[in-house]
């Protein structure tokens, strides 16, 4: 059997990799395999997990550890593979398993895709909006309403519930003159418009005043969680007992010297406008850097193959996976809770997979055109940058794996690339609506 590794193009972007495994590799993987699976085998005339591999092999066939081992050797021999042909693949392979003996050792036939080139003219001279990062008085009033809602409280009222209320409720529910099982309440508070009760049950409590008794009528909605009810008609006779009102604090000096560091409204107005300003500039830059991302998109052809997409929408999972698990929660729980499957998380960022995707390899080109690479003295800088506090940053580099090396070079390219674009950029008066999250945690004095 030949040790030498193959590689056949099949299509533009696509090959096949043929690798053989050597004989000596391949019993290196048998030993393994037998080590591991001794244990398991009961053969008579020896004690549980002593009997030899040749005499197990004899009672259950010579391929008895075939599984384990090509298991063993297959990463390995795959990496060599890559290495030696300079294989650059965006996603992991298709493998098949060939004829696999002791003698002869083992072929795996490995079909991938790599990383295409992208072809892009005319990236100098993209326009953005210049915009402006300076805080509006619109935006300092959005401001100090989202604080005065955070500091406002609930009182009782005397007046007609309204959306938004909390009317605190004796009920009991009725299928047929019969009082059901689970349909029964006292002393509960329901804010009138959240959707807490079935359709239609909240909207007849609105206009009814502390001591009314309301008769609700309603239908289950058809995928109701319980058969039993769904699509019946019930009526709820409803007991208002209570209407809490939110009660907003006026926007005074008062007001500012609870809410902030700062003895005066108008200080405190200033300081909003000040944070206000910086958060724009930030978003401002995001923005703009956005905006030219996506012309070079435009002015750049690829032919990307749908495992690269595959790829990205992995490395999305898996970075939402540890986000969930950050909060102490288990992604299975999160998405029964939230009523969402993986699937329908990875349609729903299959957009920008795609954006990301196709951006990289539009900045790739680019690189390539203006001659952009990253020197070893270089990268050493910018790991420390993203390493500070690491106490052997040395040691971190000369451990990394080659594919993580790789990619980080990459990214570090791709952000040249952009500096470059964003460089021989054009900025123009045209409006930029730029849309200030004033409930930000950005905005809370108590960080």
């Amino acid at each position: 059997m030949s040790t030498k590794n193959v590689m056949e193009q099949l299509e533009k972007n696509k090959i096949k990799l043929t690798i053989n495994v050597s004989p000596v590799q391949f019993r290196e993987g048998l030993t393994y395999a037998y080590n591991k699976n001794k244990s398991w085998f009961n053969i008579p005339g020896f004690r549980k997990g002593k009997a030899p591999r040749r005499i197990i092999e004899q009672m259950y066939g010579k391929d008895v550890f075939y599984e384990d081992a090509t298991n063993f050797v297959l990463p390995d021999a795959y990496e060599a593979a890559l290495d030696e042909l300079q294989v650059d693949p965006v996603y992991k392979p298709e493998i098949e398993l060939g004829n696999v003996s002791e003698a002869e050792g083992a072929i795996f036939f490995a079909t991938v895709y790599t990383r295409p080139e992208a072809e892009v003219d005319g990236y100098h001279g993209f326009t953005y909006p210049k915009g402006t990062s300076e805080a509006t008085e619109e935006e300092i009033q959005s401001a100090l309403r989202a604080e005065q809602e955070k500091n406002s409280r609930q009182v009782s009222v005397a007046r007609p519930a309204e959306k938004g209320d909390i009317a605190t409720i004796n009920f009991e529910g009725f299928i047929d003159g019969i009082a059901f099982e689970g349909g029964k309440g006292t002393d509960h508070d329901l804010t009138l418009g959240s959707g807490q009760f079935i359709p239609g049950f909240e909207d007849q409590l609105i206009g009814a005043n502390v001591g009314d008794n309301v008769s609700v009528n309603v239908t289950f909605p058809e995928d109701y969680h319980s058969e039993q009810f769904s699509g019946k008609a019930a009526i709820f006779e409803v007991e208002i007992l209570d209407i809490k009102g939110k009660e907003l604090p006026e926007i005074d000096d008062e007001f500012a010297q609870d809410v902030s560091e700062f003895d005066t409204l108008q200080e405190y107005r200033e300081d909003l406008a000040k944070r206000i300003h910086e958060k724009k500039l930030a978003d401002l830059e995001g923005y703009k850097r956005r905006s030219v991302m996506r012309k070079l998109i435009a002015a750049s052809s690829v032919d990307v193959p749908e495992a690269m997409y595959l790829a990205r929408l992995d490395d999305m999972m898996d970075d939402f996976t540890r986000q969930v698990q950050s909060r102490g929660m288990d992604i299975e729980n999160y998405m029964r809770f939230a009523g969402i499957n993986e699937q329908q998380l990875r349609d729903g960022w299959r957009k920008q997979a795609k954006e990301d995707v196709n951006g990289v390899l539009a900045l790739e080109a680019v690189a390539k055109k203006e001659g952009l690479s990253i020197a070893d003295e270089e990268f050493v800088e910018k790991m420390k940058e993203m390493l500070k506090g690491h106490d052997n940053v040395a040691q971190f580099i000369s451990e990394m794996h080659p594919t993580k090396r790789k990619d980080i070079e990459r990214s570090i390219v791709c952000e040249k690339a952009l500096d470059f674009v964003m460089e021989k950029a054009i900025a123009t008066d045209e409006p930029l609506e730029m849309d200030i999250d004033l409930e930000d945690d950005e905005y809370n004095d108590e960080e």
